[in-house]
């Protein structure tokens, strides 16, 4: 195909003032290609977009990226982001990930093993926590506070540490700072993978239609009523499309104890 500049130059190409829409004769790119990353429409129309750093945005297009088409799962080292997107300081890849999972954008599994990079898995945009201004200065400052909190925790220790007069070597020092780093890290982690997962369990069971809900919440513990969702949605089927009927014989399958007897019209096959 002839270079654009060559067909430009030499005005061999005029756009046809009858339709707009095809441009035929310039080298447009192809609908389709495999050698493509794609963002959801929704990262722009939701405002996150508008709305977070330009870090983010960046981070968040090379992991679309690095994603594999049929799983949408990637693992990119904290160099190799950097590297690929032009970014200086470790801490702002971090922040820029933090905030990604923040907002149930991307799910990451945290991998600790020596320098074995995370596992990142670009979630569905259904499932996207909505984003303004008032919400992400709270997810900023909650994310600020503990990375300040965690800072001073360690600073403290290791303070009372040089204070002490005990005569522990360096080494022992080092080995002790190490190990209370470790437990501030895993513990910050579990305590958001919690979050995460009463997040998660809340959302379905928010998708749940208001009928079906009337009808087995009082004869049901939710916890039992959210697991079954859970199952439902692993399978391909959205909480929102469960019927009562439905949901109560894959209740009572799964061993799910009644807290009451179901009325009578209700004809459940057991």
């Amino acid at each position: 195909m002839e270079a654009i500049e060559n067909i430009l130059n030499k005005r061999k190409w005029q756009p046809p003032q009858s339709n707009l829409n095809t441009l035929e004769g310039l080298p447009i790119r192809l609908p389709v290609k495999q050698t493509r990353l794609y963002l959801d429409n929704e990262y722009y129309e939701g405002g996150y977009a508008a709305m977070f750093p330009h870090s983010i945005t960046t981070v968040y297009g090379w992991l679309a990226r690095r994603a594999k088409q049929t799983t949408q799962i990637c693992y990119p080292s904290a160099k190799d982001i950097m590297e690929r997107c032009g970014i200086t300081n470790r801490n702002t890849v971090f922040e820029a990930l933090k905030l990604l999972e923040a907002y149930n954008i991307i799910f990451i599994v945290h991998r600790s093993k020596g320098h074995v990079p995370n596992v990142y898995a670009l979630l569905d945009s259904t499932h996207w926590k909505p984003i303004n201004s008032t919400n992400f200065d709270t997810v900023m400052q909650t994310m600020r506070r503990k990375r300040t909190v965690s800072n001073e925790s360690v600073q403290q220790y290791q303070n009372q540490l040089s204070n002490s007069g005990t005569g522990e070597t360096r080494s022992h020092i080092t080995e002790s700072n190490n190990k209370i780093k470790a437990d501030l890290i895993k513990k910050k982690e579990e305590s958001e993978t919690d979050k995460k997962t009463e997040t998660i369990k809340g959302e379905v069971l928010q998708r749940l239609s208001a009928a079906t809900k009337s009808v087995v919440a009082p004869h049901f513990r939710e916890e039992d009523i959210i697991a079954t969702l859970v199952a439902f949605e692993e399978s391909g089927m959205s909480a929102k499309d469960v019927g009562y009927k439905q949901l109560i014989e894959a209740l009572l399958k799964s061993g799910a104890i009644l807290k009451k007897e179901l009325p009578s019209w209700i004809n459940i096959r057991r």
